[in-house]
């Protein structure tokens, strides 16, 4: 059995001082919060607006010529596609639905933060999308077979769950030092990425259940509610990855014993269920990283 005990936090002078610094920057100015890209935001209104119909949001899409062949893509996409190919924006809206399109809009912008760093935090960059695009994927697989889930929202939850490390690349970008102390990066991404991101989340007027999820990514022994929320679909997410990887960290080697587990209906089903979790989940990764590339 688990307990919290096992799970001592050291916390360096140097994190403290790094993080506090990080504040001062951010209330000086010197750094900024990433903002969620215009186009995103201008979709969210139209699709929010009940006078609205696929025509009128196709107009707002196609201002954004590489976002509109997105769309049109992932409606091919082996994920939905139908018995005839779509060949145009609003088509491809019809098929998908005002509300998957609105969450896949998000996640596409989204993936626009994740470019134009400087070659030392490049690396670190694409790493993180890499590994965004894998929780997103599992998310969306984990979603799609548990009642009460909308899968490309469990993805997009997915994408944005570290999004506070790259207000922290931005930083160490100017304070190279962090960059060059790999220990130290990951100790302050372990402390600090998730209310950073929380505070990112909230400043896009992301809901509560998302501003959670990056709050609770890493929250191993969260057990708020017997009922699944989004920020146990990607704590899930997150333990399959590391599975995947073969790098569980010693506190959850006898997962399947974590409070999150036992609220999924899949993982009661016995360990081919779960392999056919990870197997499937296979597919749709690959799908969704050459969609999302």
């Amino acid at each position: 059995m688990f307990n919290n005990e096992c799970l001592i936090t050291v916390v360096s002078d140097k994190s403290k001082q790094i993080y506090e610094s990080l504040k001062e920057e951010l209330l000086g100015g010197k750094i900024k919060l990433p903002g969620l890209p215009d186009i995103a935001r201008r979709v969210q209104l139209a699709i929010n607006n009940q006078d609205f119909n696929a025509a009128d949001i196709a107009k707002v899409i196609q201002t954004d010529i590489p976002l509109s062949g997105r769309i049109i893509q992932v409606a091919n996409s082996p994920l939905y596609q139908g018995v005839t190919p779509v060949e145009n924006c609003q088509t491809a809206i019809t098929r998908l639905g005002m509300k998957v399109v609105k969450n896949l809009v998000t996640s596409f912008a989204v993936r626009r933060l994740y470019s134009g760093k400087s070659s030392l935090a490049r690396k670190k960059v694409e790493q993180l999308w890499k590994h965004s695009v894998k929780i997103g994927a599992i998310s969306f697989t984990l979603a799609r077979i548990t009642p009460g889930f909308d899968p490309e929202r469990a993805m997009l939850a997915g994408l944005v769950h570290g999004i506070g490390e790259l207000l922290i690349l931005d930083y160490a970008e100017k304070n190279t030092e962090l960059l060059q102390d790999e220990s130290l990066y990951k100790e302050v991404i372990r402390l600090y990425q998730h209310k950073i991101g929380a505070v990112i989340l909230k400043q896009w007027r992301f809901d509560q259940a998302l501003i959670q999820v990056a709050l609770s990514s890493e929250d191993w022994f969260r057990n708020p509610s017997v009922k699944p929320d989004y920020a146990d679909v990607i704590l899930v997410s997150h333990v399959e990855e590391l599975l995947i990887k073969k790098k569980l960290p010693k506190e959850i080697r006898d997962y399947k014993n974590l409070p999150v587990y036992e609220k999924f209906p899949v993982f009661k089903l016995g360990e081919s269920a779960h392999k056919e979790l990870l197997l499937e989940a296979q597919d749709e990764i690959a799908e969704l990283q050459r969609l999302l590339s």
